[in-house]
């Protein structure tokens, strides 16, 4: 008797000890923080980009001197959502960039923002909901920020008019975001989609960052599932990209590192084969870590992203 009571002590301990970890992973994937936002410097400083502070910090001093125009959209749910646009004179098109994961406008797109405003385009650096200046309070790795990429896309045919070109682009979560929103349809001035090491969905990225701090899945994901649910209002399995796959035409450009420690290369391989479009590229960067396809190999992904511009502004 008192060897059953000692194991059942020990499983109720176990399993609230499970219960509190999974928590607190659940509030540090999906609750809100602005860090890298707020603390550019600071951020870099400490992260794997660190090799790139100077060239994105000068690319955040260049944004700043253009005159930039904040655009404000409200969501299908209410919330207030943000984009810093900035326009390019004689602009052949527009191209929407959507950032990552806690990440940043600046942190992730900074270095090739000189070269979109070169092909001509405009940009809209979006904040996603409940990052930067945009409200909210949890983010959703892509299950209702898919909705505000269509909400945004109506923001630009409603100022430029539904005749001028448009993409929308993605780095990390922000390439999910542009991969999910491929599931409904677009208006017939979208060109294309640029996707860089995105995931394939919440329950997968949650799955690969358990294993990789040497916790089995199967005991973590299905409660860390519960919390999205209750607090945030979405299922790890509710959509993926390979859904979305299935039913787009669109053009799309994947990228991805195949290096990458943190979103697995398969992933994107595994969109782009179930990608039902005609015109689809893979560009794979074998020394690049998550999001450094562009700073491992700036020349081959600079022709890539030019050649897709070119081939889909007709």
């Amino acid at each position: 008797m008192l060897a059953l009571k000692i194991i059942l002590i020990a499983l109720g301990a176990f399993l609230l000890l499970l219960y509190i970890g999974s928590l607190i992973a659940a509030y540090a994937a999906f609750s809100r923080n602005d860090f890298v936002q707020n603390n550019l410097e600071k951020a870099l400083e400490i992260s794997a980009y660190k090799y790139l502070k100077e060239d994105i910090l000068a690319a955040r001093d260049w944004a700043l001197q253009q005159e930039t125009e904040e655009a404000v959209i409200y969501s299908y749910d209410g919330l207030r959502l943000v984009g810093d646009y900035l326009p390019t004179e004689n602009a052949r098109g527009t191209i929407l960039l959507f950032h990552g994961w806690r990440g940043g406008t600046v942190a992730d797109f900074g270095v090739t923002l000189q070269y979109y405003t070169g092909l001509g385009l405009n940009v809209l650096l979006v904040h996603q909901r409940a990052q930067g200046k945009s409200s909210g309070r949890f983010i959703t790795f892509g299950i209702k920020e898919r909705r505000d990429v269509h909400s945004w896309v109506q923001w630009h045919n409603e100022r430029f008019g539904a005749d001028k070109p448009v993409w929308i682009a993605g780095l990390s979560m922000g390439a999910t975001t542009v991969l999910m929103a491929c599931g409904e349809p677009f208006p017939e001035n979208m060109r294309g989609v640029l996707a860089d090491c995105g995931f394939t969905a919440p329950n997968d990225i949650i799955s690969a960052v358990s294993r990789s701090m040497h916790v089995p899945p199967p005991l973590l994901v299905p409660l860390i599932g519960i919390h999205s649910r209750v607090f945030a209002g979405f299922g790890l399995k509710e959509y993926s990209t390979i859904d979305a796959m299935k039913q787009t035409t669109l053009p799309i450009l994947f990228a991805h590192g195949e290096s990458d420690a943190f979103v697995p290369c398969e992933m994107t391989k595994r969109n782009y084969a179930a990608c039902a479009s005609r015109d689809k590229t893979l560009l794979l960067v074998a020394e690049a870590g998550h999001g450094q396809c562009y700073p491992k190999q700036p020349e081959r992904y600079r022709a890539a992203v030019r050649d897709f511009i070119e081939r889909t502004i007709a």
